[in-house]
């Protein structure tokens, strides 16, 4: 499903069809389907259902797998297994040997002899005490202090009693799949009252607010509890599942608090998610993990299927999270209920981009999302895009921070029922974001006090470019009724629409500007780019490629997004980026392209292109802004000595879209490469015009081979 811009599903047609826009200031505009018989299709796009105020939205999802949350692929309760209660004996850890509160004593051995010995509903316990852990025995890909069997309780004196420290070496931690806690192809386990944490201090943790650097600190495990089934799985018996984590404390980890990987029924209860030591991308700072296997591999109904996991009555505290709880890789009927999020730096809840489906997420309380929504369907990170279908949203409190509901990227057939979402009062505040959201319901919000000064909507519908057909980028077949808007600066803004398109039964009270407001009649539609057309030829790599950094002057980067941005406003964040090519095998061509995947934040500012043949004694790992050339001291702006440097500029290159998402762009250079009378040049992407906008170009480390910075031979 990635990268697909208009997926082709949607709803039933149970009440009859009545398609109309009706506002304040805007027509009614209807479209008939006249070659759809929507009783016997009921998901083409062109048939969308009513809902009668007051109505539940069960109608809405008919079909295998279709009704979101604890439910079987037929849409009936999906009943959870019993938690494993204590059938047997207690066997306490100081028997067979353990020592608290000696941080020089490795509790490795007498945990693994205690667990050993446990038969199936027997309890491990572990008595008030601080317990240090520094070996480790590899189970699958991670490395771990403790792994569990199946039918076991492990148990502590309670969350502020019993303490669980990991103390991998920093290089383990850097260099391996570490974990306090593993669950590996087990069931029926329990893991309750302790507290999992590192010996991370807490002047170590990260810069909370700067979501593009990757911290370095290494004291901390990767995960602090991963279960996960990677083995041959002929039965669903050999899946881990029928598992409880309750009353625990989780802290101090790099990448996930719980990584819960192709596993089913687990239940996370009661538990507090804090003070992750990393914030920055690629998969670090996350509370919990709910995911399948990876990119583009869809295990429904099989005995790796991620499904029927749930995170209730638990606490997401920042601000040392860079997500709370996670969704992704084809996960779906997962269940998010009763959760308190506090301060997290991106979407407190994430619907990752990656395909996860028939998720609910409701009666949660999100306070203070900073830099990201409350709930976020669809991430324009990486290799992510749109979510999947039928995620549910409804009966959550969404109460300050940057924005409340986004849902982007081509993600189908959301449900945004009976949310409050208030006190937003960010210069860039939105209430609701739809931006490439075919199908999308929002139905009995309340939305109230959103007064950012440059936003300030309470929902805000944009058109998303389409490179190759710009007609598909027009939002269609949407649902606004009965929400209710009071203390919002604009109610809501249309940039322009198209079929099934119904805003009517919503309700204004001191707006500040308008109720509604749609720029369709002045909306022009952009020409298609040829920028986006796809270029075959020989690619050449660059032989060196990074990008330096104010933030970490004296660091070289290793992160697989180079980011850069010009900013007189923020001079910790200036970013350059530079790429080494050898040209020695290029034997003849009649075009040569630059090619990379790149964003902007906002609008569409220009990254200025130039070449050097003069400075090419860099290297990949050595590159940093204090030992780098052709900028200035302070700003990333180009800057070099005529005496000692040569610099052309290329291209100015200008984003032909105004979209926070990653598109591949072809740049032709052929006059650039025609003119070199060297074989190798560094080329310098810069900002000079310092338009203070962050960005993002992908280097040769991603996965998708057509996303690579690289150069092409026609």
């Amino acid at each position: 499903m990635k990268h697909i811009h208009l997926i082709i599903l949607l709803f039933a047609l149970i009440f009859g069809l009545f398609a109309c826009v009706s506002s304040p200031s805007e027509p009614t505009e209807k479209t008939e389907p006249t070659d759809v018989d929507c009783a016997l299709n009921p998901f083409d796009p062109s048939c969308i259902v009513d809902i009668p105020q007051g109505k539940d939205y069960e109608v809405l999802f008919s079909g295998d797998w279709n009704t979101p949350g604890l439910k079987n692929k037929d849409g009936s309760d999906h009943i959870m297994p019993e938690p494993v209660e204590k059938t047997g004996i207690t066997l306490n850890v100081t028997d067979f040997g353990a020592i608290a509160n000696n941080p020089s004593f490795n509790n490795f051995q007498p945990f693994r002899d205690a667990i050993d010995a446990a038969l199936p509903g027997d309890e491990v316990f572990v008595p008030a005490g601080t317990y240090f852990f520094t070996g480790s025995r590899n189970v699958e890909q991670y490395y771990t202090h403790i792994d569990l069997k199946s039918g076991i309780i492990f148990n502590g004196a309670g969350e502020d009693q019993t303490i669980l420290v990991s103390q991998f070496s920093e290089s383990s931690n850097q260099n391996r799949e570490t974990t306090l806690i593993s669950i590996i192809n087990a069931k029926n386990i329990r893991i309750s009252n302790m507290t999992l944490t590192s010996n991370t201090l807490d002047s170590a943790l990260p810069d909370p607010n700067n979501s593009g650097l990757q911290s370095g600190v290494f004291t901390a495990p990767k995960y602090m509890i991963s279960i996960d089934s990677p083995r041959i799985t002929t039965s669903f018996a050999d899946q881990s599942h029928n598992i409880l984590i309750e009353q625990v404390t989780i802290e101090k980890f790099q990448r996930m608090g719980v990584r819960l990987r192709l596993s089913r029924e687990v239940t996370i209860n009661e538990v507090t998610f804090q003070k992750a030591v990393n914030l920055g991308g690629g998969g670090a700072g996350y509370g919990v993990s709910i995911q399948g296997s990876g990119y583009n591999t869809d295990w429904t109904g099989t005995t790796k299927d991620t499904v029927w996991n749930v995170i209730r009555n638990s606490r997401f505290i920042g601000p040392y999270l860079r997500h709370g709880a996670l969704i992704q890789y084809h996960a779906h009927n997962n269940l998010i209920e009763h959760n308190y999020f506090a301060d997290n730096l991106l979407d407190a809840i994430d619907m990752h981009g990656e395909d996860e489906y028939s998720n609910e997420i409701r009666y949660n309380d999100i306070i203070n999302t900073r830099q990201g929504a409350g709930v976020g369907v669809g991430n324009s990170g990486a290799t992510h895009d749109a979510a999947g279908r039928n995620n549910y949203i409804h009966h959550n409190t969404i109460d300050g921070g940057l924005r409340g509901i986004d849902v982007i990227l081509g993600s189908p057939r959301t449900i945004i029922a009976n949310n409050t979402i208030k006190n937003l009062t960010q210069e860039r505040s939105i209430g609701i974001t739809l931006s490439n959201a075919p199908n999308t319901y929002v139905l009995n919000n309340t939305l109230e006090n959103i007064n950012g000064s440059r936003e300030g909507y309470g929902i805000k519908i944009t058109y998303s470019f389409n490179a190759l057909n710009p007609e598909l980028g027009v939002p269609k077949n949407i649902m606004i009724k009965y929400n209710a808007f009071n203390q919002v600066r604009r109610g809501i803004f249309v940039e322009t629409y198209g079929d099934n398109f119904i805003i009517e039964e919503n309700t204004f009270t001191n707006i500040i500007q308008y109720d509604y407001l749609s720029t369709k009649e002045t909306f022009i539609i952009p020409a298609r780019s040829a920028l986006m057309d796809p270029v075959i030829g020989y690619e050449l790599l660059p032989i060196d490629i990074n990008f330096i950094t104010t933030e970490d002057p004296n660091g070289v980067q290793s992160q697989k997004n180079m980011k850069f941005k010009s900013s007189i406003n923020e001079p910790q964040f200036n970013r350059m980026i530079y790429a080494k090519f050898d040209l020695g095998d290029i034997q003849s061509y009649n075009k040569v392209y630059l090619s990379f995947s790149a964003k902007a934040q906002v609008g569409m500012p220009t990254i200025n292109i130039w070449g050097s043949t003069s400075y090419t004694n860099w290297t990949t790992n050595t590159i940093t802004w204090n030992n780098s050339r052709l900028h200035e001291p302070s700003i990333a702006k180009t800057l070099y000595d005529p005496d000692i440097d040569n610099l052309t500029k290329i291209i100015d290159f200008k984003f032909p879209i105004a979209v926070y998402e990653f598109n591949t762009y072809y740049i032709d250079i052929t006059a650039y490469i025609e003119s070199l009378n060297a074989q190798i040049f560094t080329m310098v992407l810069s900002n000079d015009d310092i338009e203070e906008v962050y960005m993002e170009i992908y280097n040769h480390l991603q996965t998708a081979s057509n996303q690579h910075f690289r150069l092409i031979f026609t």
